[in-house]
């Protein structure tokens, strides 16, 4: 605490006058003893003593009075946060500038961002050239300069011009972690005063790393070593929330197609959300490869509510199309009323089915009714192109190009060939074991253990085939999962799937690989179909043959759109994961043979760039990683050098929890400080009175002159209350001839 006038803590010395007259009233008058009337001294002895303790109530509240005007003369101030920028001291400050996309939000007729840009040139404008000031983004690419002390501002001005042209990022913020890293950069400096200040719409979501559920109050201050700690660094926020304009913003764009070829309709669904406190309604418009397509109607949407439309279209052609779903009118946010994705679409999803040699026979072939029921037409475009290969073919066949393998009736491979199957899988890729008599549990256990169980859904325990203790020449499929996308639409009737015989089968141990998820089931209870996840790809496992040796599936008409539609979700499920959000890295994995030296990247504003691959000794192959997607929209990524150059496609958006308006209550957040003194500015355009408040402290003037008017209350109430009432002093004084007897003599 300081005084503003400290001459005036002289005029507590008042307080001694109540005591000085305290003591003038204490004169003791001479005893006169009259026995007759001792009754009548006992009970006057009493008033005495109860007056006696009014008089020091009385004197203790008249010296309050005194000394809490000459204190609040003194213009007392609370300085914890204070003296920042005191005469003749260096400063050192952290500005942490909110540049994510939730600063987008139109406030006031004006960005958000905007306002929070004014305000961090009016934090610089109260420094001078001897202190040090440090900027740090919360979001965006990264500028020479940042998260540095600097002694002087032209370096913090240069990189704020840079960020009013580029705006704010499409990424989100993590502040807790920013201020985390402000207040180490500042706790090693040599300053007098520090002060970290968070220039931000104080959203919640960004500051969900100081409210996880499992932290407590300064927890992750604890955590934080002795040397990097900071906590006693005051944390000024600046509000730049005031009054958002109603904002509708597209939290994704789904894609779904029977088939996703040329001349085969594809559906989008739109979603919506409300993030304001009004009714909206909005059209939503969807344009592919820049050209619109189609309009939707009006769009109701509650407050805080959300909504979809479904937009259908059909490619002409087979490639890449560029899609983008857009809000039509003007928005309280412009970052967030725009979708993009793509679609690839094939004039035949490649996929390869390896059988174990080449029949003489066309029908014998293990893989002959597989082959004709994935490629049911003989002329003409098809949704899937078929190639047929040997078992010895896996060595050398590229198979990074193919959506799946078939791998039908194949001895166990060998420990190469298995390899290259399981980086295939973890790649992103899709293989499907079919059984026959090639098939040995205990080689494929084998192999599958050497490679760290990535080559099979689980465990194969035997071959079964009926017995006399059985009492059944074959066992039937007595259940599919509904809840598979390839699965749902072929379980009416049942007889579609439940006329399915198996003679002979291979058993799966599905107790050992709880993950491994049971696509089909006998009806004596063990799985015929399963599937597990790999890395980015998939395993599955068909326990039967796909010739009528072993079962009758191969002539039953479910035959041909079940693999049809587990082809189409195999081809499908890729597409999908070809999504990201601002600032996400995008990770591709090669197998050993499949290693392109370079990928070209071509960012949505049409820059190329040329990069190499990075080795990665955690996995077989090669890894690449590009970091640099802050801009929303489509990147192409072109594999150059490789044994099959190819071309993907990964469409960048927006984080959609960006959107939502939810304010962080204040003091969660100190709470969460807890330990640290905190600060809330309101006003962003004028932060004249925050300056002030730190350099002079807070006025506790009002304080005192509260005690003053409470003392003053109370001297009142006591004097009243205990002070005896006119009758009652007529009632109680003797009669005056007694008075004249009682009376003492002057001394």
């Amino acid at each position: 605490m300081t005084f503003a006038v400290p001459l005036f803590l002289l005029a507590t010395l008042a307080a001694a006058v109540p005591v000085v007259l305290h003591m003038i009233n204490r004169q003791k008058a001479k005893d006169m003893p009259f026995p007759t009337l001792r009754f009548l001294l006992i009970s006057a002895e009493k008033t005495r003593r109860r007056r006696r303790i009014q008089d020091v109530l009385l004197m203790l509240l008249r010296m309050a009075v005194l000394i809490l005007i000459a204190l609040g003369l003194a213009r007392p101030t609370v300085t914890s946060l204070g003296a920042l920028w005191g005469a003749g001291t260096e400063s050192a400050v952290a500005i942490v500038l909110d540049n994510s996309a939730s600063m987008g939000v139109i406030d006031s007729d004006e960005m958000r961002f905007e306002t929070a840009l004014r305000a961090a040139r009016q934090i610089l404008d109260e420094h001078t050239e001897r202190d040090r000031v440090a900027l740090l983004l919360a979001a965006g690419p990264h500028y020479p300069g940042l998260n540095q002390l600097d002694r002087t501002q032209q370096n913090v001005l240069q990189i704020l011009d840079q960020c009013r042209e580029r705006g704010p990022s499409y990424e989100r913020a993590d502040l807790g972690v920013k201020i985390d890293q402000a207040r180490r950069l500042l706790h090693d400096v040599r300053a007098q005063h520090k002060h970290v200040f968070v220039i931000t719409d104080l959203q919640k979501r960004s500051l969900e790393t100081m409210l996880g559920p499992s932290s407590q109050p300064g927890e992750r201050q604890a955590e934080e070593t002795d040397d990097a700690d900071g906590r006693e660094i005051p944390v000024i926020f600046v509000d730049c929330n005031r009054a958002p304009r109603p904002n509708v913003a597209i939290e994704g764009v789904k894609l779904s197609a029977t088939v996703p070829v040329a001349g085969m309709p594809v559906k989008a669904t739109v979603e919506l959300l409300n993030a304001s406190t009004v009714e909206q309604q909005r059209h939503v418009e969807l344009l592919m490869d820049g050209t619109k397509e189609a309009t939707s109607p009006a769009i109701k949407l509650d407050p805080g509510g959300r909504g979809t439309h479904e937009f259908v279209f059909t490619p002409s052609r087979g490639g890449l199309f560029r899609g983008e779903a857009r809000i039509v009118g003007d928005q309280g946010s412009p970052m967030d009323d725009r979708w993009f994705f793509t679609v690839q679409v094939d004039r035949g999803i490649p996929v390869a089915v390896v059988k174990p040699r080449r029949h003489e026979i066309t029908y014998l072939d293990d893989a002959f009714y597989l082959s004709r029921a994935l490629r049911p037409i003989r002329s003409g475009d098809w949704a899937i192109s078929v190639t047929e290969l040997v078992a010895a073919d896996l060595g050398s066949e590229p198979l990074a190009g193919y959506k799946a393998v078939f791998c039908v009736n194949l001895p166990a491979p060998g420990d190469e060939a298995a390899r290259r199957l399981a980086d295939y899988v973890s790649a992103g890729g899709n293989l499907f074991w079919i059984c026959g008599d090639n098939v040995q549990p205990d080689s494929y256990n084998r192999v599958n253990a050497l490679i760290d169980g990535r080559l099979l859904p689980t465990t194969i325990l035997d071959v079964r085939a009926p017995g006399p203790e059985d009492d059944r020449d074959a066992w039937q499929v007595a259940s599919l999962d509904q809840e598979h996308p390839a699965l749902r639409q072929l379980m009416e009737p049942p007889s579609l799937y439940q006329s399915i015989l198996v003679y002979r089968y291979v058993r799966l141990d599905t107790a050992a690989a709880p993950e491994a998820r049971v696509l089909a089931r006998l009806d004596g209870g063990d799985a015929l179909l399963a599937e597990r996840n790999v890395g980015r790809g998939k395993v599955h496992w068909l326990g039967t043959s796909a010739h009528v040796g072993w079962t009758n599936l191969p002539l039953r008409p479910i035959f041909l759109p079940m693999l049809a539609r587990m082809i189409f979700d195999m081809a499908g499920a890729e597409e999908q994961r070809h999504q990201t959000i601002a600032g996400t890295p995008l990770v591709l994995q090669f197998s050993e043979t499949a290693q392109p030296r370079s990928v070209e990247v071509q960012t949505p504003t049409g820059e190329t760039i040329r990069l190499n691959t990075e080795g990665d000794e955690s996995i077989r192959g090669q890894t690449f990683r590009y970091y640099e997607t802050h801009d929303i929209g489509v990147y192409l990524l072109r594999l150059l050098d490789g044994v099959q150059p190819t071309q993907m496609a990964y469409s960048v958006n927006v984080d959609p929890g960006e959107a939502d308006p939810t304010k962080i209550d204040r003091e969660e957040l100190r709470k969460q400080l807890a330990g640290t003194p905190v600060l809330f500015a309101d006003d962003p355009d004028n932060l004249a009175s925050t300056f002030k408040l730190l350099r002079e402290g807070r006025s506790l003037w009002g304080l005192f002159l509260t005690g003053v008017l409470l003392a003053l209350i109370f001297e009142t109430l006591i004097s009243n209350v205990f002070s005896p009432r006119q009758d009652d002093q007529q009632t109680r004084q003797p009669p005056p001839g007694l008075q004249r007897v009682l009376r003492p003599r002057a001394a």
